[in-house]
Order: C-alpha cells, then structure tokens, then sequence
C-alpha cells in the first residue's frame, strides 16, 4: 500500500496557536505572532480541551492505494471528511494478474494450501467478472462478482482534529490490519509536518491514557514500540524534508507497519500459478513538499 500527503497546511502549529491566541487578543490572527512557548502551549491546550474550533483549522489531503475495498468500507465512515474513491462503476479491472487483489498475511502466515485456495476463489470470481463483462452485461453489475478484496484507491481530506480521532481508534490493536497500518501511516506524516499537533497521538492508551479495546490495556507497548520505531525512521528525515524543494520524500515503513512473506512460499505460489502472487504488503509513505 501506499499512503501520499499530498498538501496540508504549512505550519500548522503555528498558525492554530496564532489563531487560538488571536481570541484573547486584540490582535487578529494574521497579526498575533506567538512565541515557541505559546505555540506549544496553545496547541498541548487544545488538545487537552479538546477545542474543536482551534483543532479544525490545520487541513490534510492525502491518497491511499493498493488498498481492499474492505478497508474502503471502513474508512469512509468518517464523516469528517471528504472522501472521492475510484469508481468501478467505470473502471474496467484488469485481472490478467494477481496484483488486483490483496492477499491478507495471515492467510500467507497459514502456508501454501491456504494461499492456493484464496487464489483460487479470487482467480474463479475474475472469471466470472469477465465472461459478464464480454457477454455485454455492464461494468457496473459485472463488478457484483469482484471479491471485497479487490485492490483500489481513495483520496481522503480530514483536519486535525478528526485525524487525531481516527488515530484514536485506528492505531489500537483492535483495528483491522490494513486500516491501522494506514493510521499509523499517517501518524508517521503528522508526526513528520505537524509534530506538536502529533505529539501523544496514537491509540486510546497513549492518548488518553484508557484502553478502550479488548486488550485491556495489556497491548499498550506494542503500540509504543510501533510509535517509536516511527519516530526513529523518521528522525534522520525531518532536517531532509525542511530543507528540500517541491518534490516527494519517501519513507518505507514496510519494517514497521507491512508484511514480507517466506521466499519458499512465494516461489511455491508461483509454481502453481506461473505468475506472482504479490504476498508481500509493502507500506510506502510519500509526503509532498
């Protein structure tokens, strides 16, 4: 999968602190200049306050793609939000290859049979999708017979405050694993353009110090260890992304958020099928300068 920031408001802290300020000032917003110390204190205010008003201001779009509609089905129940996803009302899907479907790992993690029959039901309803197609039933009834895993995109805008709800939910153990490696994603962009927004962000038991899953509060340092390792791989990058031009930085959080699957069973896979069976779920994070 792969999660792109494509824009969102260039110095966030800043300005959500100048604005949040501005309310007991005479000075507007586009006048009051906060310190470093009251850009921190506004922001760690409002977040403690839980101040819409302020945390509504800071904007993000991003894409995300080589995602299922699975995770699409879930995703776009946050309703703060604007979402467009590619239609298949109009896209004719290629299925010539494995590549339109995501094979989940813990289907992989259970070996070669297990691979063999998934393929297979996803291999019978390409089958079926293309033989409605080239009888002259139309795209958009055809695609009742793709599977809920069929590969697609969505491009998604949320502001500060729903992001921070999201990674509330979507980052806890609990979450669905596509949905969280996609928070976790995004967290890792937060982190890297808004870090005082972001700072403490993550699941229930890191935000608000409560487990509201069914961990109990027994999963709290896997989501820790996840969250440092983020910060790690972002560490060396953040000097890099404020100093460089238009462009792209990539990171790849495949280590951290994604899934390699055994080369035996991939290789096994491709015997059977004579094509490749994309096992892996790489996890890209691409931030737009």
């Amino acid at each position: 999968m792969e999660v792109l920031l494509l824009d969102h408001l260039k110095d966030a802290d800043r300005l959500l602190a100048a604005a949040g300020w501005a309310t007991r000032s005479e000075r507007c917003g586009a006048e009051y200049k906060p310190t470093d110390k009251e850009v921190r204190d506004m922001v760690k205010y409002s977040k403690e306050m839980k101040l819409s008003s302020v945390l509504d201001i800071p904007f993000f779009v991003f894409s995300i793609k080589d995602v299922s509609r699975a995770f699409t089905h879930q995703w776009v129940r946050y309703r703060v939000a604007a979402h467009m996803q590619q239609s298949l009302r109009y896209v004719n899907i290629s299925t010539d290859s494995s590549s339109w479907f995501v094979v989940p790992p813990t289907v992989s993690e259970k070996g070669h049979g297990a691979v063999v029959g998934y393929m297979r039901n996803q291999r019978s309803a390409a089958e079926s999708y293309r033989k409605l197609i080239d009888s002259g039933v139309p795209i958009e009834d055809a695609r009742f017979a793709l599977p809920i895993g069929t590969k697609t995109h969505i491009t998604t805008a949320m502001n500060g405050e729903e992001l921070l709800h999201v990674f509330s939910q979507r980052c806890c153990t609990d979450a669905q694993w596509e949905i969280r490696a996609v928070s976790y994603a995004l967290l890792a962009a937060g982190m890297m353009i808004a870090p005082l927004l972001f700072e403490g962000a993550g699941p229930h038991c890191i935000g608000d110090g409560v487990c509201r899953g069914s961990g109990r509060g027994k999963c709290k340092g896997e989501s820790l260890e996840i969250i440092g390792k983020i910060r790690k791989a972002i560490a060396g990058r953040k000097e890099e992304y404020d100093g460089m031009g238009p462009g792209w930085l990539e990171l790849d959080l495949t280590d951290v958020l994604g899934y390699s699957a055994p080369a035996g069973l991939k290789a096994g896979v491709r015997r059977e099928f004579g094509q490749e069976a994309g096992l892996d779920v790489p996890v890209k994070l691409k931030i737009r300068k």
